[in-house]
C-alpha cells in the first residue's frame, strides 16, 4: 500500500530510507508489533504512535515512553501529544526521522515496493542526533523566492565622520525562519547552503544599491566555501552589471588569507572587475602579518576582540596595536576599527592611526 505520508530515517548501515506511514495508528517501539519496530534499548516496547488527525493532519502522541519523544527537538510531556507537519523532525528516544508527505506521482520508486510489516533500525546514540536540520524547507523557499533584506552599517571617516560606505548585512525575510544573519548562517552550514546564502546576501544588497542615487561603496562579505572559485567571481561580476553605481568591496575571511598564491589570482581577477577587497576580522585568529605583505589589501578591517576597550588597556596592548596599524598603513592599506563603541575607543583609534571607524558609535544598521 502507497501513501503519501513518510518517515525519512537513516538505517544502520547509513542509507537514508523512506519508511511509508502506510497503517494508522502507526506505532513506534522496540516491540516487533510495532509498524516501525527501532533495535534500540533507548526505545520503549511500544514508544509512541502517529496517528490522523480530524483536520487530516498527523499527530504524535508519546505513549509514556522512558526516554521521550520530541518534536523539532522539543520533548513532549511524557502521555502527550503534538501535532506535526511535513519536515518536522522526530526523535524517539535517540532515533531520528524527519516527516515527508509526498504525491504519489513523486514517491521514489524504492518506497513502492512491498515492505515488511517490520522496519528494523539500530541506533548506538546517546544525544539527539542530528541528521536532518529543522526548517530546511522553510529555508530553500526563502532561498528560491528571495525573502532576503539588507541592512546598511554606516563606515566613517574618522576624522569628520562623515560616511564613507556602508557594510550590507544580509537579513531573513521568511515569516518561519530568524531573521538574524547569525542564524541564518548556521542553518545554511547544517544544510551545506552556505554559498547559495552569501550570494542571496550579496544580489540583495546590489539591488538595494541599483536604487540609490549617485555613488555608493559598499562592503560585502564572502565564505571561505565558496573563495577562489570561478562560481565565486561569476557572482561578484553579476552584482557589479546590476548596480554600475556601485563601489564594491568584498571583505575576505581570514581562514582564505592564509592561501598566498590564490590570493594573488584573487587580487587579479577583482582588479579586472574594479572590485576592492579587505581583510576582515584581522587579529581574530593570527595576525598573518606575512600574508598581507604578499597581497596588501585596499582595506583591514581590526577585529572587534581589539578594539573593545583598547582606551583601557596595558600600555604594552595599545603599543602592539599601534605598530599593527603603522605596518597596515606603510603597506598603503586602510586601517578600519571594527566594534566602535565608546568616545574613548574612538579617540584612541583617532590618535593613532586609523583612517575608518565601524560601529554603533557611529551608526547602526539600518535598512535602505
Amino acid at each position: 500500500m502507497i501513501t503519501s505520508w513518510y518517515l525519512e530515517g537513516v538505517a544502520s548501515e547509513g542509507n537514508m530510507v523512506l519508511i511509508p506511514i502506510n497503517k494508522m495508528p502507526f506505532r513506534i517501539g522496540r516491540d516487533a508489533v510495532c509498524e516501525l519496530a527501532v533495535s534500540s534499548r533507548e526505545l520503549s516496547r511500544i514508544h509512541a504512535q502517529i496517528e490522523s488527525n480530524s483536520d487530516d493532519c498527523l499527530r504524535v502522541l508519546d505513549l509514556d515512553s522512558t526516554n521521550g519523544c520530541f518534536v523539532n527537538r522539543q520533548r513532549l510531556e511524557k502521555g502527550g501529544h503534538a501535532s506535526i507537519k511535513p519536515g518536522d523532525i522526530l526523535h524517539f528516544g535517540t532515533t531520528e526521522f524527519r516527516l515527508m508527505h509526498l504525491p504519489a506521482k513523486h514517491v521514489p520508486p524504492a518506497a513502492d515496493e512491498e515492505q515488511s510489516d517490520r522496519t528494523v533500525f539500530f541506533s548506538k546514540e546517546t544525544t539527539l542526533p542530528e541528521h536532518f536540520a529543522f526548517q530546511e524547507r522553510e529555508f530553500l523557499e526563502m532561498l528560491k523566492r528571495n525573502l532576503i533584506t539588507v541592512a546598511f552599517q554606516p563606515i566613517v571617516y574618522f576624522s569628520n565622520r562623515a560616511v564613507a560606505a556602508y557594510e550590507v548585512l544580509g537579513r531573513g525575510a521568511h515569516t518561519s525562519l530568524p531573521q538574524t544573519p547569525i542564524r541564518l548562517l548556521e542553518l545554511s552550514t547544517m544544510l551545506g547552503k552556505e554559498v547559495a546564502l552569501s550570494q542571496a546576501f550579496r544580489m540583495a544588497g546590489a539591488k538595494a544599491a541599483a536604487r540609490m542615487p549617485g555613488k555608493v561603496q559598499l562592503f560585502m562579505n564572502s565564505h571561505p566555501k565558496e573563495m577562489f572559485t570561478e562560481q565565486f567571481y561569476e557572482s561578484l561580476q553579476s552584482i557589479v552589471d546590476i548596480a554600475p553605481n556601485m563601489e564594491l568591496v568584498i571583505e575576505v575571511h581570514e581562514t582564505a588569507v592564509a592561501e598566498v598564491d590564490k590570493m594573488k589570482v584573487m587580487a587579479r581577477r577583482l582588479k579586472d572587475m574594479n572590485i576592492m577587497f579587505a581583510y576582515d576580522d584581522f587579529g581574530a585568529g593570527q595576525a598573518r602579518l606575512n600574508e598581507l605583505a604578499e597581497v596588501p589589501p585596499h582595506v583591514v578591517k581590526f577585529d572587534v576582540s581589539l578594539i573593545r576597550d583598547i582606551d583601557l588597556a596595558t600600555p604594552q596592548k595599545q603599543q602592539m596595536m599601534t605598530r599593527l596599524v603603522n605596518i597596515v598603513r606603510d603597506m598603503g592599506s586602510i586601517a578600519l576599527a571594527e566594534g566602535v563603541e565608546s568616545e574613548g575607543e574612538a579617540a584612541f583609534c583617532l590618535a593613532n592611526g586609523f583612517q575608518l571607524c565601524q560601529g554603533f558609535l557611529t551608526g547602526k544598521p539600518q535598512m535602505m
